[in-house]
């Protein structure tokens, strides 16, 4: 009896194959109902942007410098951005910041993480953003910069991000220099210590070091946050 049970609750069981598929069907509604809503929202920002052109063109022939943006097409446009664009940013660098901060243990070249971090910053930005879905209109550099701080508002511009950008890099690579253990204990952690020192070298005193690489990169996503939802 106890054998026919296990067989009937076992994992080849047709009750188990049966919500296997269940699971499987939940997870492609899922799926289909996310894609559909991203299509949904990316439809409607790019009529919102439609408006907003046509607002911009008739501000320029109408020679008014300081136009009036319609406030529903505005926040279209920076929901789609905030929810597909600056989520993709964050999940990047949130990605970069742990391997950041692992292979700070292993060599002085992850303080690159932060320059990582810098660049998807600039992948994701506004101006590339709007760039990318006004790539039908015939629009110039300056003129999607006049509409995007409509939209946005004004951004720090990539000079300076770079600039604080360095600063953060040149600090992080001191703390490499002058690093030293903080709260790790070589000698109480000496077996962990060996067996991940069976990949590469790894260096105890490069904790400050660590630290510093994941703080750095967390003040670049503080920057974009500000960026993201101040006005």
């Amino acid at each position: 009896m106890q054998n026919n049970n296990h067989n009937t609750y076992s994992n080849n069981s047709p009750y188990s194959n049966a919500n296997s598929d269940i699971s499987q069907q939940i997870q492609e509604q899922r799926r289909l109902e996310d894609e559909r809503k991203k299509q949904m929202y990316k439809s409607q920002c790019e009529d919102a942007l439609n408006n907003i052109v046509h607002e911009f063109h008739s501000a320029q022939d109408n020679k008014l410098d300081n136009w009036k943006l319609n406030i529903g097409d505005g926040a279209t446009v920076v929901r789609y951005y905030k929810r597909y664009w600056d989520n993709k940013f964050i999940s990047w660098s949130l990605l970069a910041l742990i391997t950041t901060f692992i292979l700070s243990f292993y060599t002085q070249y992850a303080v690159v993480g932060i320059l990582v971090v810098f660049i998807f910053r600039e992948m994701y930005a506004q101006r590339v953003f709007l760039t990318y879905l006004l790539n039908d209109h015939e629009l110039t550099r300056e003129q999607i910069t006049n509409i995007k701080d409509k939209i946005f508002y004004k951004q720090l511009k990539t000079t300076r991000a770079l600039a604080f950008t360095s600063a953060l890099i040149i600090i992080s690579y001191t703390t490499y220099i002058y690093s030293m253990p903080i709260f790790l204990e070589p000698e109480k952690y000496q077996k962990i210590i060996v067996i991940l020192s069976k990949i590469s070298p790894f260096y105890v005193n490069n904790e400050l070091f660590a630290y510093t690489n994941t703080g750095a990169i967390i003040l670049l996503l503080l920057l974009k946050t500000y960026e993201k939802w101040s006005k």
